[in-house]
C-alpha cells in the first residue's frame, strides 16, 4: 500500500502545440537537409571546376556556414517547442539575430581574404541557405499543420 506522499507524480501531459511544433520542426528540418545538401554538392562540383581549389576552400566555408546556420534554426524550434507559443516565437526570432550576427562577424573578419575565393563563398552561402528555406517550406506544407490547436 502506497501513501500520498510516496506516489510517483503524474505525468504530466504537454500542451497542445508541442506535438505540432516538434513535427513541424521534424519535417521542415528533414526536407531542408535533403535539399541543402544537393544543392551544397552542385556548388561544391561547379566551385572546384570553374575556380580551382580557392574555389572549393570558399564553396566549403559557405557549405558548413550555410547548414550550420540552417541547423541552429530547426534545432532551437525543437529546443523551445515546450514554452508557450510565444517562447516559440521568441526564440525564432533570437536564432535569426543571432545567425545574423554570426554571419556579420564572419564576413567582417574575413572581409578582403585571399584564403579563399569570396565569390565561391557567397554563392554558395547564398545557393545553400535558398535550399535550406525552400526545404523548410516544403517540410511545413507537406506536414499539414493545424492553424489553431484545441
Amino acid at each position: 500500500m502506497t501513501s500520498p506522499e510516496n506516489d510517483p507524480a503524474p505525468a504530466q501531459e504537454d500542451a497542445p502545440h508541442v506535438r505540432t511544433v516538434l513535427r513541424l520542426a521534424a519535417a521542415m528540418q528533414r526536407n531542408a537537409v535533403i535539399l541543402g545538401v544537393v544543392a551544397s554538392v552542385v556548388a561544391l562540383v561547379l566551385s572546384v571546376v570553374l575556380r580551382g581549389t580557392s574555389g572549393l576552400i570558399g564553396s566549403v566555408i559557405g557549405v558548413v556556414i550555410g547548414l550550420g546556420l540552417g541547423f541552429i534554426g530547426t534545432g532551437v524550434m525543437k529546443a523551445t517547442a515546450r514554452a508557450t507559443p510565444g517562447g516559440v516565437m521568441v526564440g525564432a526570432m533570437a536564432s535569426f539575430a543571432g545567425k545574423f550576427v554570426v554571419l556579420l562577424v564572419f564576413l567582417i573578419v574575413f572581409r578582403g581574404t585571399t584564403l579563399f575565393d569570396n565569390q565561391t563563398f557567397a554563392f554558395t552561402l547564398l545557393g545553400v541557405t535558398l535550399a535550406w528555406i525552400a526545404g523548410e517550406v516544403v517540410g511545413f506544407v507537406r506536414a499539414k499543420a493545424p492553424s489553431v490547436d484545441v
